[in-house]
């Protein structure tokens, strides 16, 4: 959450966030001055911050969904709302081989804008993260600079 809070705030000085198991707000006033490059990593069975969206309680309000959040970001960075289908990527050791989905958000986007989903179907909210996991976001986050 925080991790979307900061870019949409700072916008003209952050170039990429990734969010694990987080979201943006739902129905939060955001207007990124320049586009920021999003990758939020979220597993289906998380039971602490719904792959579908859901509230965190406390007055702190609802939530979107991870796919929700993407295109929202998207929306933000003047992307295409089709996206593409990437490479499966291997985020969690529980789960044999690379088992998560990869959509892409990148066409028609301003200049440096993207967005990407990274889904671990039966993943949970702390996954036991592959040996390649930080590496994977790094590589994602360089490849996302601003100009």
């Amino acid at each position: 959450f925080m991790s979307y809070r900061m870019a949409c705030d700072h916008a003209d000085t952050v170039a990429a966030i990734a969010s694990l198991a987080g979201a943006t707000y739902a129905g939060d006033e955001c207007d990124p001055s320049e586009p920021v490059a999003t990758l939020q990593i979220h597993g289906t069975d998380d039971e602490t911050i719904a792959y579908e969206g859901g509230n965190v309680g406390a007055g702190t309000g609802d939530y979107p969904g991870a796919e929700v959040t993407v295109e929202l970001w998207a929306g933000y960075d003047g992307c295409d709302l089709d996206p593409t289908a990437g490479d499966p990527r291997d985020v969690s050791t529980s789960i044999d081989g690379e088992e998560s989905t990869v959509e892409i958000y990148d066409q028609g986007c301003d200049p440096h804008g993207a967005a990407e989903l990274w889904t671990v179907p039966g993943g949970s909210h702390i996954p036991a993260l592959s040996d390649t996991f930080a590496e994977q976001v790094v590589e994602w986050l360089f490849a996302h600079p601003k100009p």
